[in-house]
């Protein structure tokens, strides 16, 4: 069987033409970028005693500087991002404030954004290595982890928070290190996005559900959930919200089911799986409360085996993107000149022969690393409420209920017999080599934490005998249980329209999973002013049972 293959990146493109300008002790050279808000250039920082080094300068296009609120809040942000000090994120060096023009000056990373790996990985049918994801995700979550706890000189919390994690933010550099990027100008960016309709939708798709609900706060949280999405896409190979349209993505972010990765067939280890799906919880009790947090917990989950190094991340930077970077260095070598390789020694960036750029990769190295890209089925249960409507529609024949009702009951008997044969004692109560070395043990915690993930995007879920609202709806839920519980529990969930869902729950390192058939599905009573229906009075019925997203009707 053929492997599948890895698109030849396509060459960088050329230049602008650009006369070089200074501002202050700023080179400023041809653009090597340009987005919706600010061209990037490359750029020479010029030093005392002859002393000079590359750096990136991010000159915002002229609309926005003719606004002096803009400006200021735009300087005011890059200030307080320039105090953030981590390997992990990009520094912001200076900002440059001349006449017309409004410059924010940053370390130069050699490398390319994650967005150009995952189209190269998705062109090319290969989902980037887990290692390689877990290397990269880890190292931009420990950055975004100082920067949201840094303090200012008095030790009072900054409180930043940076509003616009997407893979475009996230730099892979050659040396293997990742970045994340632009702290100085998220904010900003907030300001200007409705006049940015055709960049918007890219924004959209990265947004936590509690930045489009006003009535919210934006914390660090939200970044939690940014960084998930762009974690589950490295994975997925694919986009999570999509849509023609800005609405149709904030609809899907607000609400739309999340698929598990190992519902569309991505080769994940599922302990993984299940901590992006607790990232990407709308329930904000549930989602991991700091970037570290996350962090720690996809390093557990992965496995020391399953953690790529910088070395990794660098040879396959190298053999994916090295004609890229070649094909840069010839064109800022055509603005600079001759003296290129002495300034790249002195910033630390390794010098390419220009002749690189005509070795290009055969982009296997993916293929070889990793499974084929997971299919592109999305059967999570987004038709589940049509399919719901068209089903009260229609009535149920007593016969089937009927069945369905001694079906579930040799079910039930059928999971309690394996329980009874298969279930070990919990290791709580066996812990300790006697009564009396028990009792001179330090207490435990009387509680653990169970996340629940539920067949389809709830208002209403309870555990056992804990309930609770769950507001806005959301897919996964976390209850405390006791210690000494069992691991089986009785699990409901209510959809805001009435849909019921029930049955019961095997917990294992501390995900509850339906057991058995999965959930039994229950549409709610029939609504008053269905006249034809309300003269039967039949209650509400079980039309099918959802098992790991997936919804079998009846």
């Amino acid at each position: 069987m053929n492997q599948p293959s890895l698109a030849t990146p396509t060459p960088e493109p050329a230049l602008e033409a650009f006369e070089p300008r200074t501002f202050g002790r700023y080179v400023l050279y041809g653009p090597i970028a340009r987005g919706g808000m600010a061209t990037i250039h490359i750029a020479r920082l010029l030093g005392a005693d002859g002393f000079s080094r590359i750096v990136a300068a991010k000159r915002l296009h002229p609309q926005f500087t003719e606004d002096p609120e803009f400006v200021a809040m735009f300087r005011d942000e890059a200030q307080i991002a320039s105090k953030i000090h981590h390997p992990n994120v990009v520094s912001v060096l200076d900002v440059v404030l001349s006449g017309e023009e409004a410059i924010l000056v940053q370390e130069y990373v050699h490398g390319v954004p994650l967005h150009r790996l995952l189209r190269v990985a998705s062109t090319g049918d290969a989902p980037v290595p887990v290692g390689i994801v877990v290397a990269l995700m880890t190292g931009v979550l420990a950055g975004l982890h100082a920067a949201h706890e840094l303090r200012d000189d008095n030790d009072k919390p900054l409180h930043i928070v940076h509003r616009d994690v997407s893979p475009h933010n996230v730099l892979l550099g050659c040396d293997g290190r990742s970045y994340i990027t632009d702290f100085g100008i998220a904010k900003a960016e907030d300001r200007i996005q409705t006049t940015r309709t055709h960049e918007v939708k890219g924004k959209l798709a990265y947004l936590a559900p509690e930045r489009v609900d006003k009535r919210r706060i934006c914390t660090v949280q939200s970044d939690v959930f940014s960084m998930a999405v762009v974690l589950w896409e490295c994975f997925a190979g694919r986009r999570l919200f999509r849509g023609d349209e800005a609405v149709d993505i904030l609809q899907q972010v607000m609400s739309s089911p999340i698929p598990t990765l190992e519902q569309i067939g991505a080769h994940v280890p599922r302990a993984l799986d299940d901590v992006i799906a607790r990232a990407l919880s709308r329930d904000l009790d549930t989602r991991y409360l700091t970037a570290r947090a996350l962090a720690q917990a996809i390093e557990r989950a992965a496995g020391a085996e399953q953690i790529g190094t910088h070395a990794d991340v660098a040879r396959l930077m190298e053999a994916v993107f090295g004609a890229r970077m070649a094909a840069r260095q010839n064109q800022v070598r055509a603005s600079i000149g001759s003296e290129l390789s002495e300034l790249l020694r002195e910033s630390g960036l390794r010098a390419r022969d220009p002749a690189e750029v005509t070795d290009a990769p055969e982009g296997q190295l993916l293929a070889e690393l990793a499974p084929p890209m997971p299919t592109g089925r999305y059967a999570v249960g987004t038709d589940f409420r049509a399919a719901m409507a068209r089903l009260r529609r229609r009535s149920v024949p007593w016969r089937s209920i009927a069945a369905v009702g001694v079906g579930a009951a040799i079910g039930a008997v059928a999971t309690l017999t394996w329980l009874a044969s298969h279930t070990k004692p919990s290791p709580i109560v066996l812990r300790g080599p006697s009564t009396a070395a028990v009792s001179a043990a330090p207490a435990g915690p009387a509680t653990r934490r169970v996340l629940l993930p539920l067949p389809f995007v709830a208002s209403h879920a309870s555990l056992d005998d804990d309930s609770r609202d769950l507001d806005p709806p959301a897919d996964v839920a976390a209850f405390d249980v006791g210690t000494a519980d069992g691991l089986r529990h009785h699990v409901v969930a209510v959809a805001p329209d009435g849909t019921r869902a029930e049955g019961y729950a095997v917990e294992e390192q501390g995900v509850a999973r339906a057991d058995g058939d999965g959930y039994t599905l229950v549409a709610p009573e029939t609504p008053a002013g269905d006249e034809r229906r309300a003269r039967s009075r039949r209650p509400a019925h079980a039309v099918g049972t959802v098992h790991d997203g997936f919804t079998k009707l009846r």
